[in-house]
């Protein structure tokens, strides 16, 4: 029987066993499940990438979006209107992100 449920259930058993070693890795090694360990600017690292993300990345994405939108809105695919109305909201967010983002932090103090 438990034969059986090994070989119908491997997949499962793997993520278990993966779980299960992880786990015991950081119990065993409490340190290395600390943001803050080795003081290696870690804070300041996430800050860089959340700054570049919000600044470059997601005004760079929606134009992409809006020109993508458009090259279907000139070949006369039917869903264009609507990929368009989605890219604007999608484009609204993306450029608003900085704000909302700061609007966020001031929510949670």
């Amino acid at each position: 029987m438990i034969i059986n449920f090994i070989r119908t259930n491997k997949a499962g058993l793997t993520t278990m066993a993966l779980m299960l070693g992880i786990s015991a890795i950081f119990l065993l090694l409490p340190e290395i499940s600390f943001a803050q360990f080795g003081g290696s600017g870690f804070e300041s690292k996430v800050q860089n990438i959340n700054t570049s993300l919000i600044t470059r990345i997601l005004p760079l994405v929606s134009i992409f979006g809006l020109f993508y939108a458009a090259v279907l809105a000139i070949t006369g695919d039917g869903e264009a209107k609507g990929k368009i109305v989605g890219v604007l909201i999608a484009s609204a967010v993306g450029f608003l992100a900085p704000m909302i983002i700061e609007w966020l932090k001031g929510l949670a103090l």
